[in-house]
């Protein structure tokens, strides 16, 4: 047995487009990612991965330093300042003007951007050497587990991760659901608690060498032998890819670090956002802290999302009403040892983690009594259900709730029919996203043209302060204005979107000059107006043809088929080769799937989706059933038919 490092390569890759094409934001690596596969060079440039991969040492080659020269980062707003809260005894002052002449950016994050090529390094780590540490970890630690599929030598699947969507709503719902039986079969009062570490991909300061000692590697013996030594070696020598990888980044932003991040260690890793092998690492490094809650505390719950963390705690007596906070977590955290208070940070510092902290004003307690009414879970839990299935549940009339009834909220302190009780208006990001993915859907399978309405209640939202608080959406507004057929709406939002990211400015809580703040300033509003530009491209590529106009990006994403596959109207009518509007195909017909796009396939292809390309009209027909057409198409994605379906002739006769 052989380890090919070339095929592992190639299989490296499926995992990566499919990791990308489901990750949200931001778009900088999707269009990389487009850009690769798409070049003529593609062979060869994944040949070039698989031949650093076999050196002996390939953090040494020039190739791997050369890689490693192109690396970048992309700056993202963490959050724009709002207005200040009114003190105490001022009473209450509620505006729904967003509108300023500069947009106070206090808090940033990094996002790495890097060749493609180091992006598959990093995978391919991860398939050798990845479930070592992921099989390490408990089932409480749920974010960013490896797909069980991953580290098995026979795996020639896109899997790389579990489903992100699925393991966070397992942490969140395990955890009240404990809460809940507890207090209604026990009849024990419980606590539940919220944590997040600060800044933690930041602030890990991770020891290579002992994260490299932390594998176990018994000796091997037997026929195997070769094979396994030589995987060890493998993944011992990508190990030191990401580790140069990690401290090359690191380089890259300490002149930025230093003006937005000045208090972290010099010894602090700097974990990349964005490379797959960093949610992997960053799990195992809390893992002693993991062992220390299960082993010492023992909760009814403890679940950890990367680095959001929930606890579930029976409690006969409530923490005290002076500092409930503070009286829980020394009682139960602090006591254990697990924690130590900051006096000077006014943060809890963890023990086994020096230089990770826990902030306590974005600690979130809750005490329930079980003497006491336990509605107010019953009903957190109820809604999260109820917003989980809105996501996957088209609507089959037209919604007529505008945007401003389904974005804003208003806070109550008291009775909601009391004009008095309100005390501010928030925006809702999910009732939004649900709204315009509804509206999409709606024109995707209807004509007609865009409510103005609706139109200009978008542009409203997105003016001032919410158009940076919510550039992660833009693409969504983009999307719906395109499909809806108003390009010019999509341009002019466009416009306005760019013309507000120019008034960011980056304002330093820490001593820095102006020169330096500049600095970030500048990097925002770029991240942000090549965004802006990806958003427009992106959804662009779904409508225009590529015959009517010479645009290379129009191409780039029809050709990798990384655009949106929600957006196409007719199932897999994009791994074709039709070249002209996907969300309104007039004129699709006699259309065959495209090979090379099968194999290169970014997500699972179902089986209803052949059956409903063959029945849509636009397939090319034979005299064979459409089930078993479907199922010729199915072979061309899978390599197999599809097992749990048949096709049986029913003659007149029987009909009768």
């Amino acid at each position: 047995m052989i380890l090919d490092l070339n095929d592992l390569v190639k299989v490296a890759y499926k995992k990566l487009k499919q990791m990308v094409y489901f990750e949200k934001h931001p778009l900088t690596l999707r269009r990389r990612l487009a850009e690769f596969e798409c070049e003529e060079n593609f062979e060869e440039r994944l040949q070039a991965v698989g031949k650093v991969s076999k050196s002996k040492t390939p953090h040494e080659t020039a190739q791997f330093k050369m890689w490693l020269e192109d690396i970048r980062f992309d700056v993202i707003p963490k959050g724009v300042e709002g207005p200040k809260k009114p003190e105490e005894g001022q009473g209450s002052f509620v505006s729904n003007v967003t509108s300023a002449p500069l947009h106070r950016v206090t808090k940033v994050n990094y996002v790495f951007d890097g060749p493609i090529e180091l992006h598959l390094l990093s995978v391919l780590w991860l398939m050798i050497e990845g479930p070592e540490y992921d099989h390490t970890l408990s089932e409480h630690c749920s974010g960013s587990r490896l797909h069980q599929f991953v580290g098995n030598d026979e795996d020639r699947s896109a899997y790389l991760f579990k489903k992100y969507h699925e393991l966070y709503a397992k942490w969140r719902d395990s955890g009240i659901q404990k809460a809940r039986d507890l207090l209604s079969y026990d009849r024990q009062s419980v606590c539940v608690v919220g944590l997040d570490v600060q800044e933690y991909y930041y602030r890990i300061q991770l020891d290579w060498e002992v994260f490299r000692t932390q594998i176990k590697r018994p000796v091997p013996s037997g026929p195997l032998q070769d094979f396994l030594m030589e995987r060890q070696l493998r993944g011992g020598n990508l190990f030191r890819c990401i580790e140069e990888i990690c401290k090359s980044y690191r380089e890259k932003l300490n002149p930025m670090l230093a003006i937005t991040h000045p208090d972290l260690p010099d010894t602090a890793t700097c974990l990349p956002i964005g490379l797959s092998a960093s949610p992997v690492i960053a799990n195992w490094y809390l893992k002693e802290f993991d062992d220390a809650i299960l082993n010492i505390i023992r909760p009814a719950y403890y679940g950890r999302y990367v680095d959001d963390i929930l606890i579930v705690v029976a409690m006969s007596e409530p923490p005290e009403e002076a500092d409930p906070i503070m009286s829980f977590m020394e009682r139960v955290l602090v006591r254990a040892d697990i924690l130590k208070w900051d006096m000077e940070s006014a943060r809890f510092e963890l023990r086994s983690k020096p230089g990770l902290f826990l902030q306590k004003k974005k600690c979130i307690l809750q005490f329930f009594d079980a003497e006491h009414s336990t509605a107010g879970l019953e009903k957190f839990q109820k809604q999260i259900e109820e917003n989980a299935s809105n996501f996957a549940l088209l609507p089959v009339d037209s919604d007529e709730n505008p945007v401003a009834q389904v974005a804003y909220d208003l806070l109550y302190a008291g009775s909601a029919n009391k004009f008095r009780s309100v005390k501010a208006v928030a925006e809702n990001r999910l009732e939004l996203a649900i709204h315009l993915g509804k509206q999409t859907q709606l024109h995707l399978m209807t004509e007609g043209s865009i409510d103005r309405v609706l139109k200009d209640e978008l542009f409203r939202f997105f003016k001032g302060r919410n158009a940076i608080d919510y550039w992660d959406m833009w693409e969504r507004v983009i999307s719906f204005l395109v499909i809806a057929g108003d390009l010019k709406g999509a341009e002019r939002f466009s416009k306005a979107m760019r013309s507000e990211s120019m008034k960011i400015k980056y304002s330093s809580p820490n001593e820095t000059s102006a020169g330096t703040r500049s600095n970030v300033s500048s990097h925002l509003r770029r991240t942000l107006s090549a965004h802006l530009d990806l958003c427009m491209e992106l959804s662009l590529a779904v409508t225009e043809t590529t015959r009517d106009r010479d645009d290379s990006s129009t191409r780039l994403w029809r050709q990798s088929n990384l655009i949106r596959h929600h957006l196409v109207a007719i199932p897999l009518l994009n791994y074709t080769s039709f070249d002209g509007n996907l969300a309104s195909p007039l004129s699709a017909l006699g259309l065959v799937i495209d090979p090379q796009k099968a194999v290169n396939a970014p997500r699972f292809v179902h089986f209803d989706e052949c059956l409903g390309f063959v029945n849509s009209g636009c397939a090319k027909a034979n005299k064979r059933d459409s089930v078993t057409r479907a199922n010729d198409v199915y072979r061309q994605f899978h390599g197999t038919e599809h097992g749990g379906v048949t096709s049986e002739l029913v003659g007149e006769e029987e009909w009768k």
